[in-house]
C-alpha cells in the first residue's frame, strides 16, 4: 500500500468516528428536541460533510507539508508530552503580555506588528525549516502525528461551524430562546468589558486556549469537574438540610 493510500485510510477512520455522532441531514421541524436527526429538512439547512471533510484533509496535509516538522513540534508543547510544556506557555504569554502591558501599544501598532511578523515569518520559515530540518529526519510516527493534527483541525473546525450552524437555526426554531441568549451573552460581554482589563481579558483567553489541549488530553478537566461537581452537590445538600431545619423550627413554633 502507497503511503497517500495508507493516509486516506488513517484519516477515514478518523471521519468514521465523527459521521457516528453527526448525520449529514437535520429535521428542521425537529430541531429543538433532536438537533442532529436523521430526517431531511429544505436544501438550504443540508449540510454534507465527509467528502468535504476529506478533501479538506488532504489539502491541508499538502498545504502545510512545509511546515510539518514545526507542526509536530508544537503540538507536542500544546498536549504536554514533556513536564515543563505547560510552565514553558505559561511563562511565553506571560512575557508577551507583559511586554505589551510595559509598551502601551495602540490598536493600529499591534495590528500591523501582528502583520509585520505573519508576513516576514512565512517568507523566511520555509527557509530555515529545510535547513534545520532534513528529510531523512522524518519518521513514519511523525508523519502519523501530522495526519492526526491535520485530521483534528478540520474535525474541531466542522464541530464549530455545526454549532454555528445550530445556532443560526435557533433565531427560526425559537427566536425567544436565541434573543435572550445573545441579549444576556452581549450584556455580559458589555459587563466584563467595561470592568476588567481588556488586555488581562485577551491574556487569559490565549492562555485558556493554549492550556487547553494539554488539560483535555491530560485528564484536567474531567477531574475538575468532577470536583466541582461535588461541591456543587455539597453545597446543595447542605442547603436543602438547612432549609428542612427552618420548616421544623417554624413548626415547633
Amino acid at each position: 500500500m502507497s503511503e497517500t493510500e495508507s493516509t486516506d485510510t488513517r484519516s477515514r477512520t478518523f471521519l468514521d468516528k465523527f459521521e457516528n455522532n453527526f448525520a449529514p441531514d437535520v429535521n428542521y421541524a425537529k430541531f429543538l428536541n433532536d438537533p442532529f436527526s436523521t430526517t431531511s429538512i429544505p436544501s438550504e439547512y443540508k449540510i454534507s460533510y465527509a467528502p468535504t471533510m476529506e478533501s479538506q484533509i488532504r489539502r491541508l496535509r499538502l498545504s502545510m507539508e512545509t511546515y510539518r516538522e514545526i507542526l509536530v513540534l508544537t503540538n507536542g508543547v500544546l498536549l504536554w508530552e514533556k513536564q515543563w510544556h505547560p510552565t514553558a506557555i505559561i511563562g511565553g504569554v506571560t512575557a508577551l503580555f507583559m511586554l505589551i502591558w510595559l509598551s502601551e501599544p495602540n490598536i493600529l501598532t499591534i495590528i500591523s506588528l501582528i502583520g509585520l511578523i505573519i508576513t516576514v515569518t512565512d517568507y523566511i520559515l520555509p527557509a530555515v525549516v529545510t535547513a534545520i530540518f532534513r528529510t531523512e529526519s522524518w519518521t513514519n510516527e511523525k508523519q502519523r502525528k501530522y495526519e492526526e493534527i491535520c485530521t483534528n483541525i478540520i474535525l474541531y473546525k466542522t464541530k464549530f461551524e455545526l454549532l454555528a450552524t445550530s445556532y443560526y437555526r435557533m433565531r427560526i426554531t425559537n427566536p425567544k430562546l436565541y434573543f435572550s441568549i445573545t441579549i444576556f451573552a452581549l450584556s455580559l460581554l458589555t459587563w466584563l468589558g467595561g470592568t476588567i482589563s481588556n488586555l488581562f481579558l485577551v491574556y487569559l483567553l490565549v492562555l485558556t486556549i493554549l492550556l487547553l489541549p494539554g488539560m483535555m488530553t491530560n485528564g484536567m478537566l474531567n477531574r475538575s469537574s468532577e470536583t466541582l461537581g461535588k461541591i456543587f452537590n455539597d453545597l446543595v445538600e447542605n442547603a436543602k438540610s438547612r432549609v428542612a431545619t427552618t420548616v421544623k423550627k417554624i413548626e415547633m413554633l
